[in-house]
Order: structure tokens, then C-alpha cells, then sequence
């Protein structure tokens, strides 16, 4: 494969390189949000500016960063933004879809230097055409709109006339070391000057001696000078992430060509443009230029690999921390005194360092959300459907472990409300509803777990439909299945409803893989769905899959972990509160019948006790479901780093994990929802 652009310049950007691809990819989703939130509506000042902003940091980033075939693209587009934005040819709502392809383009150029993902360069210089002709003559898709004639094209002669603009750069000393390279922006200046208009001259700030010099350091200023109709704006933004406002200097002087010949153009003065003045090195510079130094100084970049490491360390550390506490149970509290304490604090300071670390890993689940807003419009307009997508609890965090894990299973889940659930206008009109669906995408933290709905207004599951085809495929099924039980069979390998295949439905692996990846990860899928109103998807997953608390119990020789956020009380049961129902023993809890999982059984372990009213039930909740588990003895609350069991052996049905104690033991971590249903088959 070839070695994508701008591994070999001549300074090594490569430490560089995965912060402008973050940049990038940051800049696109940005831009595509506001495009996909204006509808077909006209973008107002800043909302434009917002994607002008988008498109020029990344053609600025790839400039610096040697990727010059993402300019391309961006390049046009830029100039059609500042067109717009200048009001120099007026916004049509096909300009909409025409931003959203280029930044499809652009994305699979950076897919392409990111992880060597293959470009199909027809797409891109189509793109690029068709930009280039709506910049030229303000139609799109060959529309001729008004005001793009002889008298725009006069008003345009009159409002940007050229301009002598004179620039001083005074670099700061680290600009090469930052990865910047004067050549690109040169190449930007030259791009916005007049045919034969630019110049440039460097002067030395500085001659140390040659013992002392450093070829990474700058000790040159630059003075540019360039005859154009470019915007002050596109001027500075040229320098956006590279100047700070003290080492930038503008000048302007019109010149207007139209004076006769041999007469001297009239004498101006400086000319900021609206809203913008030359910069002295003693005002206060646009929120918009500059090199951000508030936030580089607020926030940095950290692979996510260290994180993922530093949190794995945490872990250990807690196990470390654990041991010495058992150890230190042995021991005299009077004797040892001192070290009492410092164990204490030790403790303190593990669990405050943990929580801090664990946060780093938190991020908001609208990372997820924010990727469904076109897939909507986009695969609501191949239906024929009108769709409007709402989005609650966006700021909801979610370990980043499982963001993208959790991206997949939802892309189903919208694909299947669009496909199967939310009707067409004419048939929700003949029902009474809105011509215009709903989906809604919802989020929120539960106890120890983050709770996911998707839910539509749509015509709700056919339970008829659904065992018909459940008998088609052989799934077993029966007319006496409760709702619930009928919706899980949609989730059955192969299943579907769909009476032809398309590229959205009708080969039966969608559900099938969200039920796949959603339990891999220690969530739960359940379904609530009513006729002709709709219905909602809920899928449920642990808040991190690092480090929980946990309830340490005992059965037999073993001990288990069970997720404390389950836990609702513990008791020992007398033996009025027991009671037998279909074979199956109950605890009666303030007038509730609980029934009760005995570990024993379902591990095949010795155990001490197998008689409840000798033994202790403790009462936990999981997905609305409620139950007591047997056990001999509770033992500690603590916090446990969830280890992989399928990593070192092998997938063991009733867990979510082990975990290794203080005493160097290894404790299964219960997985309630599946011992729930282990018991229901015993």
C-alpha cells in the first residue's frame, strides 16, 4: 500500500499528525451538526461563520501537516462559504446536501491517511466540481438564481474592490517546533492575492553564533505584501492557530483601478474592514484567531492508550491496596498503630485517585448521538417518511470504553424504528397522527448504570406478525408467550419481518448483532411496544466496566461479588416468610413473594447452608426484576477491578467478570439478569 501524504516531509510531524486527525474529525462532526440542524432553513451569521471556521481549520491543518490533497476539497469550499457569508450569491436549501457530501469527501480523505481506509478520488473531484460551480455562478444543480447577473456582478465591483494589504509576521521562536511550516502559509497568501501580486521578504530578528544555533528555532520576521480581494477575515484566518494577536501587524489601502490612466490612485487611509481593526500589538484580538492558548493551557490530548493503561495501574493498585488491608487485620491495632492510620489513609487517597482517574475515562454519550441526525434525514428521505429526531440527556457519561461499542447497536436499533416502526405520512394521516413521525433518543444514569432509549411513535410490534415468522424460521414460539417473551424473539439469529430485502432490512442480522453486542458488553435489551403508539427500546449498561462496588459474600469455600447498585437489603428469613410455590421456594417480603436463588445449586458448590431460614437472602433488583440469593455469610463491601474471565479462561454463564481479592483469591462478579434466568430453568 502507498505511504499516505506527509509521513516523509522533511520535519517529522508524525507526533503531530493524531492531533490534527482528532481536529479533523472534531471540525467535520461540528460542521455536519449545524448542517444537519438547519433543515432547509438558511444558516444565520453564526452558524455560517461556525462552518466557515470548520472548513478553514482543516484545510489550514492539512496544509501545515503536508496533507495536501485534503485543500482540495476544502479549498472550494471556503471560498463558497465566504461567498454566502458576504452575501454575494444567495443560500439555496441544496447547498445543505452539497456541505454534507464535501464533508463526506474530506472525511474519506482523512480516513485514508489515518488508517490507510481506500479513496475513491471520482467522488472527490466530483465534489469539488460542483462546488466550484455553484462559487462561479451562485446556481446549484445548474439553478439560476436571481441576482448573479450583470448587476450583482457590478455591486460585487463596487463593495470589493483590491487592496494593497501589508502584513508583518513576527513568528514566536517555536513556531517549528509546533509543526508549522512558513512554505504553507506562503502558499495560502499567494492563493488570495492578484495574478502576479504577492511578495514576500524575511529579515533576521537575531544572529547568535554558530555554535548556538538552533535550526528548530525561528529568528526570522516576515513582511507580505499582496494586491487583493480577499476579506480581512480570510486574511486572518490564514494565520488562525498560528499568530497571536501581538505578532500580526495589517495594513489595507484601496486601490482603485477604475481612476484613469497615468492618474495616481486617491490616498486612503487604513482600511479595517466591519467589525475588525489592524492589529498593533496593544488590542484585543477576535475570539476566533489566534492559537487558543487559553484552552492548549486549560486541556491537553492524551492518547487514549495511557489513559487505558493509568486506569489499569489504578487497578492494581487497588488490589494492592486490598491485601495489605487483610494483612493488616491480623495484626495488633495498639501495636501497630501508625501503620493503622497510614493503611487508613492509604485507603482514602486510593479511592480518591481512582474516582479522578475513572472520571478521565467519562465521556458525554452525545459523542454516540450526534452521529444519528443525518442518518435520519438521509434514511428517512430514501423511505419516504418524515422523521423528527429528538435527543434528551445528551450529557450523560459513559465510560469511553464503551461509547463505541454502544455506536453500532443503536445504529440498528434508529435503522429498524425508521424501517419497520414510524409509518409513512399518508398512513399516519389515515390514523389519525402527525404526517411527521417522531424518534427519540434518551439517556441517563441510573444507580451504577446508564440507561439508553430509543423510542418512536410508530405503529408498535405486530405480535401476530412476529410469531408467524418466528414459525417460518423455526424459532420456537407459542400463542401463550407473554408480550415480552414475543418481543425477544425479533432478536433470534436470522429473524425479520420485512416482506423484501433492501439495503436497510430484510436479512434478518440487525437485531440479531444488537443483542450479540449489547450482552458482550454486560448490558440488557428490553422492549415495550403498544399498537399503533409506538414502541421503545431500553438497553441497559454498566456505567464502567473498569471498577464497581461490590457486596462480598460467601457460599462455601467460594466467595461471589455481587454489584452493590443491585442490592436492596439483606435479612434471614423465618420460616413464616417462606413459602412454596410450583415447586419453587419464595420469601415472602412485605407481602411481596421473592423467589430465591440458591448459588449453591446453580455452581455446583458444598455448601454450609441450604436452607434459607439458616442462611442469609439478600433482596436485589436488576431490569425491573426482583429476587433473593442465598448465601452463608456477607463478608465486606468493597471495591473490585472487573478482570476478563473469557481472556484467561473461559466464559462462565452467571458472571460479568471476576475480580482478585486481598487475599489473592479469585470472586466471580454476579451477573444478576442471567442468574435470573438460570434459576427460572433449573
Amino acid at each position: 500500500m502507498a505511504t499516505p501524504k506527509g509521513e516523509n516531509s522533511s520535519v517529522d510531524l508524525n507526533r503531530f499528525n493524531e492531533v490534527f486527525f482528532e481536529e479533523c474529525a472534531e471540525n467535520l462532526a461540528e460542521m455536519e451538526q449545524i448542517l444537519i440542524s438547519l433543515g432547509d432553513r438558511e444558516p444565520d451569521h453564526e452558524q455560517m461563520n461556525a462552518i466557515f471556521r470548520a472548513a478553514h481549520s482543516i484545510k489550514g491543518g492539512a496544509g501545515i501537516f503536508g496533507f495536501q490533497d485534503m485543500t482540495v476539497v476544502t479549498h472550494v469550499m471556503e471560498s463558497l462559504l465566504d461567498r454566502l457569508r458576504n452575501q454575494e450569491i444567495p443560500f439555496t436549501p441544496g447547498m445543505i446536501d452539497l456541505f454534507l457530501e464535501a464533508g463526506d469527501a474530506i472525511a474519506m480523505q482523512l480516513a485514508w491517511h489515518r488508517e490507510g481506509k481506500a479513496v475513491d478520488q471520482e467522488a472527490i473531484d466530483r465534489v469539488r466540481a460542483r462546488l466550484q460551480q455553484v462559487t462561479d455562478t451562485g446556481a446549484h444543480d445548474q439553478e439560476v438564481a436571481p441576482g448573479t447577473g450583470q448587476e450583482a456582478s457590478a455591486t460585487q465591483e463596487e463593495e470589493f474592490l483590491p487592496r494593497r494589504c501589508r502584513l508583518a509576521f513576527t513568528p514566536d521562536p517555536e513556531i517549528f517546533a509546533r509543526g508549522i511550516r512558513m512554505e504553507s502559509i506562503i502558499s495560502e497568501l499567494t492563493d488570495l492575492a492578484e495574478p502576479g501580486e504577492f511578495t514576500c521578504a524575511a529579515q533576521l530578528m537575531d544572529t547568535p553564533d554558530l555554535a548556538e544555533l538552533d535550526p528548530e528555532r525561528c529568528i526570522t520576521r516576515w513582511d507580505f505584501s499582496l494586491l487583493t480581494r480577499a476579506s480581512r477575515d480570510q486574511l486572518l484566518d490564514v494565520f488562525m492557530f498560528v499568530a497571536d494577536e501581538e505578532q500580526l501587524h495589517i495594513e489595507e489601502e484601496l486601490v482603485d483601478r477604475r481612476a484613469p490612466a497615468g492618474e495616481p490612485a486617491p490616498e486612503q487611509p487604513l482600511l479595517p474592514s466591519p467589525g475588525r481593526r489592524a492589529y498593533d500589538g496593544n488590542e484585543t484580538a477576535p475570539g476566533a484567531f489566534g492559537r487558543r492558548g487559553s484552552e492548549t493551557e486549560s486541556s491537553i490530548r492524551v492518547n487514549v492508550t495511557k489513559v487505558d493503561q493509568l486506569v489499569n495501574q489504578i487497578g492494581e493498585l487497588l488490589i494492592t491496596q486490598a491485601m495489605l488491608s487483610q494483612i493488616a487485620v491480623g495484626l495488633d491495632p495498639i501495636l501497630h498503630q501508625t501503620l493503622q492510620r497510614g493503611l487508613a489513609q492509604l485507603e482514602r487517597n486510593t479511592r480518591d485517585l481512582q474516582g479522578t482517574v475513572m472520571s478521565i475515562r467519562l465521556v458525554p454519550i452525545s459523542i454516540v448521538f450526534n452521529r444519528f441526525p443525518r442518518l435520519v434525514r438521509e434514511t428517512a428521505a430514501k423511505l419516504g417518511k418524515q422523521v423528527e429526531l429528538k435527543t434528551t440527556g445528551d450529557s450523560t457519561e459513559l465510560d469511553r470504553g464503551l461509547i463505541e461499542k454502544i455506536a453500532d447497536p443503536l445504529g440498528h436499533l434508529v435503522r429498524n424504528a425508521l424501517d419497520h416502526g414510524l409509518e409513512t405520512p399518508e398512513r399516519r394521516a389515515a390514523c389519525g397522527k402527525s404526517p411527521v413521525g417522531t424518534l427519540l433518543l434518551s439517556a441517563s444514569q441510573v444507580g451504577g448504570r446508564i440507561v439508553i432509549d430509543v423510542t418512536d411513535d410508530g405503529a408498535g410490534l405486530n405480535r401476530e406478525r412476529i410469531l408467524e415468522k418466528a414459525l417460518e424460521c423455526g424459532i420456537p414460539c407459542s400463542e401463550s408467550m407473554s408480550d415480552e417473551e414475543v418481543w425477544q424473539l425479533i432478536f433470534a439469529p436470522g429473524f425479520s419481518t420485512a416482506s423484501e430485502v433492501t439495503d436497510l432490512s430484510g436479512r434478518g442480522v440487525g437485531m440479531d448483532v444488537v443483542i450479540k453486542n449489547v450482552q458482550a458488553i454486560g448490558g440488557r435489551v428490553q422492549i415495550v411496544s403498544e399498537a399503533g403508539r409506538g414502541a421503545r427500546f431500553t438497553i441497559s449498561l454498566p456505567l464502567t466496566l473498569a471498577i464497581l462496588e461490590g457486596l462480598s459474600v460467601a457460599v462455601g469455600e467460594e466467595k461471589f461479588i455481587i454489584p452493590l447498585n443491585m442490592v436492596i437489603e439483606s435479612l434471614q428469613p423465618k420460616a413464616g416468610q417462606l413459602k412454596s410455590v410450583n415447586g419453587r421456594e419464595v420469601v415472602q417480603v412485605r407481602g411481596e413473594y421473592l423467589p430465591i436463588i440458591k448459588l449453591h445449586r446453580i455452581f455446583n458448590l458444598e455448601a454450609e447452608v441450604s436452607e434459607p431460614q439458616r442462611g442469609i437472602v439478600v433482596l436485589v433488583e436488576a431490569d425491573g426484576e426482583r429476587g433473593g440469593i442465598l448465601v452463608d455469610a456477607l463478608l465486606d463491601e468493597q471495591q473490585v477491578v472487573v478482570k476478563s474471565i473469557e481472556t484467561n479462561y473461559r466464559r462462565v454463564e452467571g458472571s460479568a467478570g471476576a475480580t482478585i481479592l486481598g487475599d489473592g483469591r479469585v470472586a466471580l462478579i454476579l451477573d444478576l439478569p442471567e442468574l435470573f434466568a438460570m434459576h427460572k430453568r433449573l
